[in-house]
């Protein structure tokens, strides 16, 4: 038999997210905007951490809102993990050699480039179309003397 985790630690990671929003934008009406939220969603969120913590993160006068150093603790704890998860895939598919896009820059002489990359750089992009090369001659300074 499996036993699922209380429904509150599942919601976890949405109070998380208002938490840090609310950090960043220093206020729950901009961050609830910024989520697609509504003001008391987010409140709520907050509150429901701050239940489970058993601390207070905002002190709160009327509508303006200010962090507390336990806050500040956990804005610092929680940041880093809200954006290892937010980064999960493209993190995984870098370690795992599966990068579906970005950047690639290779730097050479010019026989390198007209010469033997040609044929690598052709079935790299094959397995890897989402990738931009992009290919730089390396230019020798030094001057030769006869």
């Amino acid at each position: 038999m499996s036993i699922s985790p209380p429904s509150y630690k599942q919601n976890r990671l949405k109070q998380l997210r208002a938490f840090c929003k609310t950090v960043e934008t220093k206020n729950i009406s901009r961050a609830a905007e910024k989520l697609f939220l509504t003001q008391p969603t987010i409140s709520l969120q907050i509150k429901a951490l701050e239940r489970e913590l058993d601390v207070i993160v905002f002190e709160r006068h009327g509508p303006q809102i200010r962090i507390t150093p336990d806050g500040e603790l956990l804005y610092e704890i929680a940041k880093p993990l809200l954006e290892g998860i937010d980064n999960l895939a493209q993190t995984f598919a870098s370690r795992s050699g599966r990068l579906d896009s970005g950047e690639l820059t290779i730097v050479a002489g010019e026989s390198t480039i007209l010469y033997l990359l040609p044929e690598f750089l052709s079935c790299f992009k094959e397995r890897h179309p989402g990738i931009h090369i992009n290919l730089r001659q390396r230019v020798d300074r030094r001057t030769r003397r006869c």
